[in-house]
């Protein structure tokens, strides 16, 4: 299973979920641009009631009709689309209803644009199914309002074209209103849902980037300190020998030398390596010795690693076969890291004195490491930390590189196994893990 499986799934119907109800504005889910819209549609539908000609007459007495009703009406009507964006489909009916009476009542009423307004929110904010409900109402609405306009005793005698003409209009204004709210709303969900994606991406990015500086951190720092700790040790020993008077040989002086200088180095090549880790430069202030190369450590920079070891009280021996090839820079820092933690883990939990065998063997595409570990003096030290991190971590990594990964106790020596293919994640290994 690959990581972009952790993503969420988006199902079939998330481009045809109403989106969020839109914020910003007025309370009760007013917008500002209404302040626009709503007056226009109703000074729009006052003309198209026949407020500004001479068709404000009633329908059946054929009497004037009362201006002030009318505006009242058609006020009514308008108000109710400022909650078209939270209720589409109740002000669509609304609006549909009192539409429909003023085409009854009036003559010559023909009030269409507070449909449309209404019928676009509706449509731009329902599910598929609703949608279709929606544009069934619309084009209901314009075919009761053509035919009760053309039914009216001015028509009785009107031909086919009058009415087909004005009716293909209608439909055709009704379709396109619809249809662009529908490629809006989908376009919509489609951004929503490309910004749900690259979201979860970015958070598995980002937990990603963490597990893995936090697993380069526990290799860089479990082993430099428990090496540096051991050094210390075995030099504070060393010092109490010769204060007590019990030696004065230089042997012994430069042993303590040596461990001091071999605790500097390690702290020196751990800042290089957290340096390295966080991609920060690194300050002339820690001098020539802490500017070295920004690359990765692989299988050649084990002399460093054994040179520690030895000073920490390891006795660590390297062992070669076959003939060494160039390495993926991942498949050769997780060879480093084995033998890294091989080493802290013998220090941690066997002491000084442990003997360690570091095999090396080189194939035609391949490259195994293995490292013996055999309790030293101080014996299994049972008080030490058992978190299993460090396992853990070499695991997963050596997984990523499609190689193969084994730890454990055979007899009395603890063996750490990888094998890791030279070129990096073979193609198709571990399909079935990756």
């Amino acid at each position: 299973m690959t990581r972009d499986t952790e993503l969420a799934a988006v199902g079939p119907d998330a481009a045809t979920s109403p989106p969020a109800t839109p914020s910003g504005g007025w309370p009760l889910g007013i917008r500002w641009r209404d302040l626009v819209v709503v007056p226009l549609a109703f000074g729009a539908d006052l003309m198209f009631a026949g407020y500004f000609t001479d068709g404000l007459y009633t329908r059946l007495s054929g009497t004037p009709a009362s201006p002030v009703l009318v505006i009242a009406i058609v006020a009514i009507m308008a108000l109710a689309l400022f909650w078209r964006w939270r209720a589409g489909l109740p002000v669509l009916i609304y609006v549909l209803v009192i539409t429909a009476g003023l085409a009854l009542w009036l003559r010559e009423a023909q009030p269409t644009i507070c449909v449309l307004v209404a019928l676009y929110a509706a449509a731009r904010h329902a599910t598929r199914r609703t949608a279709r409900l929606v544009l069934a109402l619309g084009l209901i609405g314009m075919a009761i309002t053509t035919a009760v306009v053309v039914g009216y005793d001015g028509y009785q005698d009107v031909k086919f074209w009058q009415v087909a003409f004005p009716a293909g209009v209608l439909t055709s204004v009704v379709l396109g209103v619809w249809f662009s709210a529908r490629r809006e709303q989908l376009a919509a969900g489609r951004a929503a849902e490309l910004s749900s994606q690259m979201n979860a991406r970015a958070e598995l990015a980002t937990r990603v980037e963490r597990e893995r500086i936090a697993r380069e951190l526990h290799d860089i720092l479990a082993h430099s300190v428990s090496a540096m700790m051991m050094q210390a040790a075995g030099a504070r020993a060393m010092a109490q020998t010769v204060t007590l008077g019990q030696a004065q040989d230089e042997r012994v002086q430069q042993s303590i030398l040596d461990a001091l200088s071999s605790i500097e180095n390690t702290g020196s090549q751990s800042m290089r390596e957290l340096h390295r880790l966080l991609g920060t430069s690194v300050s002339s202030s820690l001098g020539p010795e802490a500017s070295g190369p920004s690359e990765p450590p692989s299988l050649a920079d084990l002399e460093d690693l054994v040179r520690t070891g030895r000073h920490s009280g390891l006795i660590v021996e390297v062992h070669r076969t076959g003939t060494p090839g160039e390495l993926d820079p991942s498949v050769g820092i997780a060879a480093y890291r084995t033998v890294q933690e091989s080493l802290t883990n013998a220090l941690k939990h066997l002491g000084r004195g442990t003997v360690v065998d570091i095999y090396e063997s080189w194939g035609e595409d391949e490259v195994q490491v293995q490292v013996r570990c055999r309790g030293g003096n101080d014996g299994l030290r049972l008080n030490a930390p058992r978190g299993g991190h460090g396992l853990r971590g070499l695991r997963e990594r050596v997984d990523l590189t499609g190689g193969s990964f084994e730890a454990g106790w055979v007899g009395d020596e603890f063996v750490t196994t990888v094998v890791l293919p030279q070129s990096g994640a073979r193609s198709g290994a571990r399909e079935d893990e990756t």
